[in-house]
């Protein structure tokens, strides 16, 4: 009889535990068709970069919120937070849209760019002697048009790949981007604009460009800056070009953020003062959590740290171009390689102005700078380049 029990008992163990691992294998299942054929290693990176930026955001922002007219020590962590959960969110339902259907909307998408950047010019209030955001809404138009361009440029030369080789074909982009450039820079927002110039180069050369029409973008570059050194106009271009070669000279005025940041980093050393002690950050670094975070992360973890992220960045940007070259078509190697681009870019901007190595911009460090729009931007770009990597196969000459 106590056999008899005992077997039942053993019985209804098994069951208990079969029942639970059956459920816990078909979550796995649907989860994994959801995930399918992802690339992994660019999941988890972005993921981790981007739990990584909440972290240096809260710090880097910490002092400036308990020194407020309303004091919120987490105003930044929740907010960063948020821009982080529903950038995921989004680069979900991206990665799950078929980047070819971009051939149909292309056109759209170039007259939304424009048109987003147009209602900037006419309804944005200047503040700090620039227009970004949209209106009310805070948007920045210009962070959404480089993931716009990387899809225009890319479907455009899909559509007739003799486009590249013939100087009709490559006029429409050449307008196209000067006008993305013009508009860009009335804001004015120099960097922004040479970035977008800069991926739409990309993606053309890598679709067979001739390297001697670069002459035109190069020669255009070097007249203006050359205009600008001479004729000292614009104003604030002419002094931000000036002041990076030797931000000391005007420590107190031009150079002052240079300055800070150059002090937050030689501060940090090689091990840094640790987590959360940051002392460029308390009111010495202007908005410590947006461009120049990587003075105070440098700071606090020291030049470990900072080589630390940059080698996170190169494996992504390495997966990214890996995408690219295993796409299943030439418009997937176009996509991916346009985010790697993008990517890349600026996290090179941003390194060489937190350490004076060119003027000072306002470029964001990706994922982990403060900002809802720059997040969404490269949550959506990561999203097509993971859409690209769930159709892998040779590329098709």
């Amino acid at each position: 009889m106590r056999r008899a029990i005992r077997r039942e008992r053993r019985g209804q163990n098994k069951t208990g535990v079969a029942s639970v691992t059956d459920e816990a294998k078909s979550f796995g299942r649907g989860l994994g068709r959801v995930v399918s054929g992802y690339d992994f290693v660019v999941v988890v990176l972005v993921v981790l970069l981007s739990l990584f930026g909440i972290a240096m955001v809260f710090s880097a922002g910490y002092y400036q919120t308990i020194n407020s007219a309303d004091p919120n020590p987490t105003y930044y962590l929740f907010r960063q937070a948020l821009w982080v959960a529903s950038g995921l969110f989004i680069m979900l339902i991206v990665a799950n849209i078929d980047y070819h259907i971009y051939m149909k909307v292309s056109t759209v998408i170039l007259l939304g760019s424009v048109g987003l950047l147009t209602a900037v010019i006419l309804t944005s209030s200047t503040v700090g002697g620039a227009q970004r955001g949209l209106g009310v809404i805070g948007v920045t138009p210009s962070e959404f048009c480089k993931v716009a361009m990387i899809v225009f440029t890319s479907c455009y030369l899909i559509k007739d790949p003799s486009n590249i080789r013939s100087l009709k074909g490559l006029a429409v982009l050449l307008v196209v981007m000067g006008l993305h450039f013009f508009l860009i820079v009335a804001q004015p927002n120099l960097s922004t604009a040479i970035v977008l110039v800069a991926i739409m180069i990309s993606i053309m050369l890598v679709a067979g460009l001739n390297y001697l029409f670069l002459a035109l973008p190069l020669g255009g570059a070097v007249a203006g800056y050359f205009y600008i050194i001479t004729a000292k106009v614009p104003e604030h271009w002419y002094t931000r070009i000036t002041s990076f070669q030797d931000p000391f000279a005007d420590r107190q005025g031009t150079g002052y953020q240079v300055t800070q940041g150059l002090i937050a980093l030689g501060n940090g050393g090689l091990k840094g003062l640790g987590f959360g002690r940051s002392v460029a950050k308390t009111l010495y670094l202007p908005d410590p959590q947006n461009d120049f975070i990587l003075a105070v992360l440098g700071e606090e973890l020291g030049y470990i740290g900072f080589i630390v992220l940059m080698l996170v960045y190169i494996i992504l940007l390495c997966r990214l171009f890996m995408v690219a070259l295993k796409a299943k078509d030439r418009l997937g190697f176009y996509l991916a390689t346009g985010v790697g681009v993008m990517l890349g870019l600026q996290v090179i901007i941003n390194v060489a102005v937190v350490t004076s190595s060119m003027p000072a911009t306002g470029i964001t460090l990706p994922f982990i700078s403060y900002g809802g729009t720059s997040m969404w931007s490269f949550m959506i770009a990561m999203g097509i380049a993971l859409n690209v990597s769930r159709k892998r196969g040779p590329v098709k000459r």
